[in-house]
């Protein structure tokens, strides 16, 4: 067992979660000096990002690490990463539009990972901002504030001026120092994996936070089945470093397969030691197949991304599109540039080729003259929203046109006035909704289906309408080669094509 002597300080990790719009990015930005949002496609934060940062406190220099999550629909699994991850969350709450379903999305995952939490109040300085107002709100959540008999700290802050924005990173060292948080510099590092992706000069990429110990190059390190020697490592502006320590963001280049964000990582002396630890592989496919037996309309898609992040959040919004009748078959999903194979693949996939969709992704040549040749469409986008919304449009254009009845009424057939031929003249009254002329009935008798006709011909009050509604009786001539009969039920429907 370690020495306590050899147990430190450890700086505060901080998750910032929230609701869309709410100026997570921009807080973060403030607190940076750096102009993070402004690179982000639509200002809608679409990666997991770590910065370190320095705050006086009591005369003393202290570190503090954020993660900024994502606050759109689409990324929810990642929020709750990222607070499982964290020391410490900030919510961040817009004092000019209240608590949110992301702003309650955000507070679940901090509650289920028992992470304390301190509360942004932001965009004080808006006209419409009230305080007041989103106070009353976290208290109907159950958020229940200092000074408002609750335990919760918060402040008011401006990530446009910067007001307030010091006292919530006091009151992030505060809370930290209550939580005492400790560590060994002396231990090998470990930590999680919170972002991969591949680089295209330096291969398989992954950020990491380190929550103990020291990583220096040399070590190895393995996440899962994922290894890579510590050869080559940035610090979170970017900065070639050899040595690391807990609560740092780190990123490291060249790991042999991708690992699995949220995974645990460990460090190994060499290599060799990393892959006699390497746990046995199990074989899986990314391949996701629907039931050949289903009804259904597939539209099949092959979905790349830059991170694995983002692929996730698109996994989890493309999951939610389609209906009973059309769904997406994602045929393969992985992160990278659309390759020639992802075409190969595209043509291969099903009768009806697969569609190719890249997330902040560059497309190669071969590709672009394979996609060209065998009239494979390849679409990409950098904002996810978008690429959800083109998705919806091409499943509704490919998708076979279906018949659809759209119910109008019942009515119930009182007296037989004539019949001749295929036509029969009948008086009735509307029991619900209406009758339409030229719409079809389906005749009910003693809840067994007759047959289905159509009504030719409307009478209300001995003067030709177009349709009758609840309580009012009609003559009708029905065109229907069947009998009907008195007591008999006309059920009124359209059939539309959809």
């Amino acid at each position: 067992m370690k020495a306590l002597s050899e147990q430190v300080e450890r700086p505060p990790i901080v998750a910032v979660l929230g609701h869309v719009d709410h100026g997570k990015s921009t807080l973060l930005d403030y607190i940076r000096k750096t102009n993070t949002v402004a690179k982000e496609a639509g200002g809608i934060t679409q990666h997991v990002a770590a910065y370190e940062v320095e705050h006086e406190r009591e005369g003393v220099m202290k570190r503090i690490t954020f993660i900024d999550t994502p606050g759109h629909a689409a990324f929810q699994a990642i929020r709750s990463r990222g607070a499982k991850i964290a020391d410490i969350a900030i919510l961040v709450v817009a004092a000019d539009d209240g608590v949110k379903a992301q702003t309650l999305e955000a507070l679940a995952s901090i509650l289920e990972s028992k992470t304390p939490f301190v509360v942004a109040i932001n965009k004080i300085d808006k006209p419409n901002a009230d305080l007041s107002r989103t106070q009353g709100s976290l208290l109907e959540h159950h958020v229940y504030l200092e000074k408002f008999g609750g335990d919760v700290p918060w402040t008011a802050v401006s990530a446009k001026t910067g007001e307030g924005v010091g006292t919530l990173l006091d009151l992030i060292l505060l809370v930290a120092e209550f939580a005492e948080l400790k560590a060994d510099a002396a231990a090998p590092a470990h930590g999680y994996v919170i972002e991969a992706h591949r680089d295209e000069k330096r291969g398989i990429a992954a950020t990491l936070i380190i929550t103990n110990g020291t990583l220096s190059s040399g070590m190895a390190v393995r996440a899962g089945r994922a290894i890579v020697p510590v050869r080559m490592m940035t610090n979170h502006a970017g900065k070639a470093i050899k040595e690391a320590t807990f609560s740092s963001p780190v990123t490291l280049y060249g790991f042999d397969e991708l690992p699995e964000v949220g995974s645990e990582f460990v460090t190994h002396k060499t290599k060799r030691e990393a892959e006699a630890a390497r746990p046995a592989e199990i074989r899986t496919t990314t391949m996701i197949t629907s039931d050949a037996e289903s009804t259904r309309f597939f539209l099949p898609v092959i979905l790349r991304a830059d991170v694995t992040g983002s692929l996730e959040g698109i996994m989890h919004e493309t999951a939610k599109l389609g209906d009973a009748y059309t769904g997406l078959n994602i045929v393969h999903a992985g992160i990278g540039t659309i390759s020639e194979t992802d075409v190969k693949t595209a043509i291969a996939s099903s009768a009806i080729p697969a569609v190719i969709i890249g997330f902040n992704v560059p497309v190669d040549t071969l590709a672009k003259e394979s996609a060209r040749q065998h009239g494979i469409q390849i679409e990409t986008f950098d904002i996810i929203y978008k690429l959800q919304e083109r998705l919806e449009q091409l499943l509704k254009e490919r998708a076979p046109r279906r018949q659809v009845e759209e119910f109008l009424g019942k009515a119930r057939v009182l007296k037989l006035f004539s019949s001749r031929k295929d036509t029969q003249t009948l008086g009735g009254s509307v029991a619900n909704g209406k009758i339409e002329k030229n719409a079809l009935v389906r005749i009910m008798r003693h809840a067994m289906e007759v047959g289905v006709g159509k009504v030719a011909g409307l009478q209300s009050h001995k003067q030709t309408v177009d349709r009758v509604e609840t309580g009012g009786e009609f003559g009708a001539e029905i065109t229907a080669d069947f009998e009907i009969m008195q007591g008999d039920t006309l059920e009124c429907f359209r059939v539309q094509t959809v």
